[in-house]
């Protein structure tokens, strides 16, 4: 995989992520031009399983005290909420068909990267 596809997949995920958590209903966003990223959505549900699983070992610190442990793992599932909800709903259905939420119309723009200012360049190099 490339870095390009990589990033892309993460945009990805990331706009999935979104929809999720504004959705909540446990279904999987799905566009037809995921699925080279993805090859369909059960490929879909199992990256943000992996996310949700890597998430989880780079957050919660088993070292750290016991009520702090609870508190980080409240946080996340906080904000990962949607996500949780959608494998939630692919665990309950046992294998069964994905309730799929077939996306339409324009993608979001891209969430990876802040937008940054726009510089316009100088010409004439001399300094007034």
């Amino acid at each position: 995989m490339t870095w390009t596809e990589t990033h892309e997949r993460l945009r990805i995920i990331r706009e999935v992520e979104a929809i999720a958590a504004a959705d909540m209903s446990g279904a999987v966003p799905w566009r037809t031009e995921w699925q080279r990223h993805f090859d369909g959505p059960d490929g879909l549900v199992a990256a943000l399983r992996s996310r949700w699983l890597r998430m989880c070992e780079a957050q919660l610190d088993a070292a750290q005290g016991e009520d702090q442990l609870h508190d980080a793992h409240r946080r996340l599932r906080r904000t990962e909420c949607g996500v949780l909800e959608i494998l939630r709903s692919v665990e309950a259905r046992g294998g069964a068909d994905l309730d799929v939420l077939r996306l339409a119309g324009p993608r979001r723009t891209s969430t990876l990267l802040p937008e940054r200012a726009r510089r316009t360049p100088r010409h004439g190099g001399g300094a007034a």
